[in-house]
């Protein structure tokens, strides 16, 4: 049995909760912190996060990143303590004798819960006794982990960025665009379905189509002028950064 504290209230605090929560061997407490409103605690039975709580053997800060190590004050050095973030290096939580990090790479947001069976949770620890910890909190989340240094962390979330949050942003650009237009939203839905197969079936540099792909600049051109000036930087970036990549093939 292992107890843990889960600091933080936000969608991935919640459904790291939920998710130990299923587990038979472990006993888990969700707990909110000092920058959270009292409403949204109450709404969710959380208590507010203080000094002298029971000990337990571990503690987990699934707070915003510029939170990690005010919350981390909180915590007695005596006790173990991991935070969840892709950016923040582990030693900002050097003051305690045992740390860690419990990085998921997934998003997390309030409308569904995500699959995190075949997630592999990345792991980082400063010894060998909380990193059993990690381990079975790991393997309670996910049939997969892995161990990365801060660097590699860090260079694994800005990965994640432009595969996620990028891509989700020009999903919405693109639905923008339809929706000035007068356009069906599920015109591109086939487009969508298409662009996921591929991108699981071959490489995203054998993937690539697109006027940028095949040197187009009049159609390139032509898509600049039907875009407001705020998005033509970003369409004409991301072309360019297509052309440099296909320069040797056009």
């Amino acid at each position: 049995m292992i107890s843990v504290f889960v600091i933080g209230t936000g969608n991935l605090g919640m459904q790291l909760c939920s998710a130990l929560e299923t587990a038979v061997d472990s006993q888990v407490k969700l707990v909110g912190y000092t920058n959270q409103s009292g409403s949204k605690l109450s709404e969710i039975n959380a208590p507010l996060f203080k000094e002298n709580w029971p000990p337990c053997d571990l503690y987990i800060i699934a707070v915003p990143d510029d939170a990690i190590q005010e919350v981390s004050q909180f915590v007695p050095q005596n006790q173990a303590v991991a935070h969840t973030s892709g950016s923040v290096p582990m030693n900002v939580l050097a003051r305690h004798e045992q740390h860690g990090v419990l990085y998921i790479p997934q998003t997390f947001t309030k409308y569904r819960r995500a699959a995190l069976e075949e997630v592999t949770v990345c792991l980082e620890s400063n010894s060998q006794e909380i990193d059993e910890k990690l381990r079975l909190v790991a393997g309670t989340l996910s049939r997969k982990r892995t161990h990365i240094n801060s660097t590699q962390r860090q260079q694994l979330h800005l990965a994640a960025v432009y595969m996620n949050n990028f891509v989700n942003h020009c999903y919405f650009k693109s639905a923008e665009i339809l929706k000035n237009a007068d356009l069906d939203q599920d015109l591109l839905n086939e487009l969508r379905a298409e662009t996921l197969t591929n991108a699981q079936s071959t490489t995203a540099q054998e993937a690539q189509t697109g006027p940028a792909r095949r040197g187009d600049q009049k159609t390139i051109e032509r898509h600049l002028k039907q875009l407001k000036e705020e998005d033509q930087a970003m369409y004409l970036a991301i072309s360019e950064s297509i052309k440099r990549t296909y320069e040797d093939e056009l």
